[in-house]
């Protein structure tokens, strides 16, 4: 395993590696010659940014865990970033704790917060989302602790994100300051406000009432 990755719990553990030594999340789809292929297949290589088809509506009905695949306890955890924090909404499930932790302590895209997405070799793969997606990095990372719904949307379905019973906020693979959120939400919220504008002044009203209260849920000030 490299050196740099923080040590996996039980159920990260027991996930297959790819070819660098990092633990391969369940939700990852594999392809051969460019199309999707079974996971158990030996010549299909993973590819960490698409999900795998019918993982999402799998996690829900069986109560499985995004990261490890296996079943989820009392304690549903999403890592969200700063915007899903203002709208409470997710197109990911919900995950173990400890699963949730080590992926924001491990996960290159959210340890990184300047890395950019790779879209490179996506040209010629399908690969559907749900919702609107920001494709920014974060900056920061909530490990939002709560109850869902799902509700539909045009082009499939996503997740409402109840009341939280705990939210830890991380960045760089350590617990965020309340700067650092506060800096990672501001870089975010023009583009939340922006697609608020559509829909009209009730929605942009909406959205900066979101705001506000995400705000209660950052840790208080060094």
């Amino acid at each position: 395993m490299p050196a740099q990755l923080p040590t996996p719990p039980v159920r990260i553990a027991r996930l297959p590696k790819d070819e660098r030594g990092y633990p391969i999340p369940w939700f990852v789809a594999y392809f051969k010659d460019g199309e999707e292929a079974p996971r158990n297949d030996p010549d299909a290589k993973p590819d960490f940014r698409i999900l795998a088809t019918g993982k999402r509506e799998l996690a829900v009905k069986r109560k499985l865990c995004w990261v490890c695949g296996e079943p989820l306890g009392r304690h549903q955890v999403f890592p969200i970033g700063p915007m899903c924090s203002v709208n409470r909404t997710t197109m990911e499930p919900p995950c173990h704790r400890d699963c949730a932790e080590y992926s924001v302590k491990a996960c290159p895209f959210l340890t990184v917060p300047r890395r950019r997405r790779d879209e490179s070799g996506l040209e010629g793969i399908e690969h559907h989302v749900a919702g609107d997606m920001i494709e920014r990095n974060p900056g920061a990372t909530a490990l939002w602790e709560s109850g869902f719904k799902i509700f539909r949307v045009e082009n499939g379905w996503l997740i409402r994100l109840a009341e939280p019973a705990r939210v830890d906020w991380w960045t760089k693979g350590r617990l965020a300051t309340r700067a650092e959120i506060i800096e990672a939400i501001d870089a975010g919220y023009p583009t939340l406000l922006e697609a608020a504008k559509r829909d009209g002044a009730e929605a942009i009203a909406e959205v900066e009432v979101y705001r506000v209260r995400a705000m209660n849920y950052l840790p208080a000030a060094a």
